[in-house]
């Protein structure tokens, strides 16, 4: 079975991640958690000492985060095969409207990496900027606006469409 790498939004989220889990087993998939280990007030907006971590465990694999596991996913998992980010937390660089926020742009991620950008129908106008803005930055990419989706991974359309990029990269070589 192919393995999805999940990139949590915090250590300790396996538990609350156990029906997406207990999905992706029902569509073919085995999964992982990247072991993140944090210390101190959360997000750590003035440390980046959480991406190489990333980037070390997502190495060649299929990486898989939402919200703030997206932000992580995009600018850690710099060497993974493939990324599938659902809902991608605005707290870059360009997202001056956010008064805490990591001071690295968006594009210091890598925009040779394949990916899938979700986002959902329903979420506010900063997310689907955030969004479109990824999008736009990965040179092969796919977008999906998730019908009647608000910031919900759990969401039936949400679920849906992260099932329709796992069946698409299950039949790639």
């Amino acid at each position: 079975m192919p393995l999805l790498t999940i990139v949590p939004p915090m250590p300790g989220a396996e538990r609350r991640f156990k029906p997406f889990v207990d999905f992706v087993h029902t569509v073919g998939w085995e999964t992982e958690f990247v072991r993140l280990e944090m210390t101190g007030r959360q997000p750590a907006f003035g440390s980046t000492d959480i991406f190489p971590r990333v980037d070390t465990q997502t190495a060649g694999k299929v990486v898989m985060g939402f919200s703030l596991g997206a932000l992580y996913s995009h600018l850690g998992a710099l060497r993974a095969r493939h990324l599938i980010l659902g809902s991608i937390a605005p707290f870059f660089l360009e997202d001056d409207d956010e008064p805490e926020r990591w001071m690295i742009s968006y594009r210091a991620g890598n925009a040779d990496t394949p990916a899938d950008i979700l986002v959902g129908a329903e979420e506010d106008a900063q997310m689907h900027r955030r969004a479109t803005a990824v999008r736009d930055f990965y040179r092969q990419h796919t977008y999906t606006v998730v019908p009647g989706a608000e910031h919900e991974l759990w969401h039936p359309n949400y679920l849906q469409a992260i099932k329709t990029s796992l069946d698409r990269l299950k039949i790639q070589p």
